[in-house]
């Protein structure tokens, strides 16, 4: 009769195996950052949610191929962008939470990674609005999630840094 316990044996003495919930769970990893521009909280909310700005916050897109409203006055969008060794990749994305002009949190998905990003907007004194933008990712293979992690994390991290960046030069110079 072969099972785990076969299997140990033939991996070794101190081979231990790993349960099939360990081996499943996801892993997600997360980058943040925040940054305060000198703008009223409309404008700059409303510089995020204008679909002609997406290249600007998103360099690496190619073009936006569907776009589809939701109940919750977010929408869903279908887009390509451009990967490594100019590879297209179809990816997606949709509204979870659409709170003008205070929140939006969207789920993206693209080469079967799984992206949740959250914008808070905040009004503070003189016009000025602070920015606070986090993306989570997640894999839903253990072991596969520690490969993609740290290739993803620099990137995730520098494209965030940019797109606000971005934001704050073309809203302040409006």
């Amino acid at each position: 009769m072969e099972g785990p316990a076969a299997e140990r044996r033939r991996a070794g003495s101190r081979a231990r195996g790993i349960s099939p919930g360990r081996a499943s769970r996801r892993v997600t990893s997360r980058v943040r950052s925040s940054v305060t521009i000198d703008a009223p909280i409309e404008d700059v909310f409303a510089f995020f949610d204008d679909l002609k700005f997406a290249r600007l916050l998103v360099p690496q897109l190619v073009e936006i191929t569907g776009v589809e409203d939701l109940p919750n006055g977010g929408r869903r969008v279908s887009y390509t962008t451009l990967g490594r060794d100019h590879q297209v990749f179809d990816a997606s994305s949709e509204h979870l939470v659409y709170d003008p002009p205070e929140q939006t949190v969207g789920r993206s998905v693209q080469s079967g990674v799984e992206m949740l990003s959250t914008r808070r907007f905040t009004a503070i004194a003189d016009d000025r609005t602070r920015v606070d933008a986090v993306v989570e990712w997640s894999v839903p293979v253990r072991f596969v999630a520690k490969m993609v992690e740290r290739p993803l994390r620099r990137p995730l991290r520098a494209a965030l840094r940019n797109g606000l960046a971005t934001a704050k030069s073309y809203l302040e110079r409006a």
